[in-house]
């Protein structure tokens, strides 16, 4: 398994660092781009609800050196291995989801602890910490970096043992041991050079961002008491080279200045700007030219979301590639025509038989759905709590799924699950919600079973 991902890996190539226009971010649960100076932003996806009427939010997001923006997202409260991811290209468009896995059988899996992308977007790399009980009454614990490609796939990753929080200079991965930034020896190499020690600064590591250029790097600081993250700080230091040690002193060797808690640092490739989260917000600012401390910005912190915003991505994606079109008018009345965002998708559209019967759902009923651009669809069929002699939110009593490899029409069978098998008397005559769903789009019609 290991060979096959690894050589799916070796066919990406780098790709050239691009001008930064723009930061990806997470809120609220939403992913968002907003151009650096705050003056456009877009909604690239909402919550999510998956095939069983769950919501599920986003929680991490990266920007490639191209442009593609990958993110992660999970139901709150479920297990890591129960992630999803999805790519936006820098056109708008989204095409591809799938699982975002892990390797082993772990109890307790909890990833990703920190996103990134290559440069082309082909495959990223994210930290996990795992736990599992009991051999011989004891819990056996992992930490490390997962690397898979961003195509669609079930693979399980490559596994990083020991490097965590990983980020991407170029495709070589830099990650930390304990306070000891390592920088990987090759691409997909197993081996780790120790870069920089941070036990001088009195805080713990948490992640390093290096920008394209290799000259200036931004770490984060912290420190937690009784798991309350009480320090957060962001140095800022230039270096010659991710292959050289650092010099000191440096030209630039300073901390930003922030509110209360800073943490989530980015660097635009060309290494002019910086972008971060604290008690504020999430900012981006000039990065500084001279070691003064605190350090003193080339261009103003300006504030680009509100307080709780995090996972900030410098990258050079467009902002308007993923806004709305001018309103036209229509018919020449002056009505505007309302059109969807740039690069969403139309919402799948299904067909369903003049008659449906439970007995067609116990051995599966073939449903016509048109598809607006390949990727996978499901469906599920819900009742009132109450129509089963039952209290709270409704019951899925049918579920089916099918993956579209282009735009048009794909057949997905409507399958009884236990629920819908044990209940089928009692739902005859019910009227059913069927909701078709493709990536965040979807559409629901109400059925009545025979």
């Amino acid at each position: 398994m290991k060979r096959t991902l690894l050589s799916v890996l070796f066919l990406l190539l780098l790709a050239p660092a691009a001008q930064a226009a723009s930061v990806a971010y997470i809120a609220d649960g939403e992913v968002w781009l907003a151009s650096l100076d705050g003056t456009q932003r877009a909604k690239l996806a909402g919550h999510y609800s998956n095939s069983s009427g769950a919501v599920e939010k986003w929680n991490a997001v990266a920007q490639a050196d191209n442009g593609r923006i990958v993110a992660s997202r999970i139901e709150p409260g479920k297990i890591s291995s129960l992630s999803w991811f999805q790519v936006w290209e820098p056109n708008g468009t989204s095409t591809i989801q799938s699982p975002l896995t892990m390797k082993g059988n772990w109890q307790l899996p909890v990833y990703p602890l920190s996103l990134d992308v290559s440069p082309d977007g082909g495959f990223m790399v994210y930290g996990y910490s795992h736990s599992s009980c009991c051999i011989n009454g004891q819990y056996s614990f992992a930490r490390g970096t997962y690397a898979r490609p961003t195509a669609a796939s079930s693979l399980e990753p490559i596994d990083l043992s020991g490097m965590e929080a990983p980020t991407l200079f170029g495709s070589r991965v830099i990650a930390r041991s304990g306070r000891v930034v390592n920088v990987q020896t090759a691409v997909f190499s197993e081996d780790f050079t120790p870069w920089m020690d941070t036990t001088l600064t009195g805080l713990e590591l948490r992640r390093t961002d290096v920008a394209a250029d290799g000259r200036l790097i931004g770490q984060e600081l912290e420190q937690w008491t009784n798991g309350t993250q009480t320090t957060g700080k962001i140095a800022l230091i230039s270096v010659p080279g991710v292959d050289q040690p650092p010099t000191f002193p440096a030209a630039v060797d300073c901390y930003v200045p922030a509110t209360g808690v800073a943490k989530d640092v980015s660097l635009s490739q060309d290494a002019t700007r910086v972008a971060w989260s604290d008690g504020d917000g999430l900012k981006v600012a000039g990065t500084p030219t001279t070691a003064a401390d605190p350090c003193v910005l080339s261009a103003p912190a300006v504030l680009i979301a509100p307080k709780g915003a995090t996972s900030a991505s410098i990258g050079p994606a467009n902002v308007s590639a993923f806004l709305p079109p001018p309103l036209p008018t229509g018919g020449g009345t002056g009505t505007p025509v309302v059109q969807p965002p740039a690069g969403t998708p139309t919402a799948p559209t299904a067909t369903i038989p003049a008659r449906v019967t439970r007995a067609a759902l116990t051995k599966g009923l073939a449903i016509k759905v048109k598809a607006a651009a390949a990727g996978k669809i499901t469906l599920s069929a819900s009742v009132p709590a109450k129509a089963l002699g039952r209290k709270g939110k409704a019951v899925v009593i049918a579920t089916g799924s099918a993956t579209a490899r282009a735009a048009g029409t794909v057949t997905v069978k409507l399958k009884f699950n236990a629920t819908g098998r044990k209940q089928s008397k009692r739902l005859k005559g019910k009227k059913v919600t069927l909701r078709v769903a493709q990536g965040t789009s979807s559409t629901t019609k109400t059925i009545t079973l025979r």
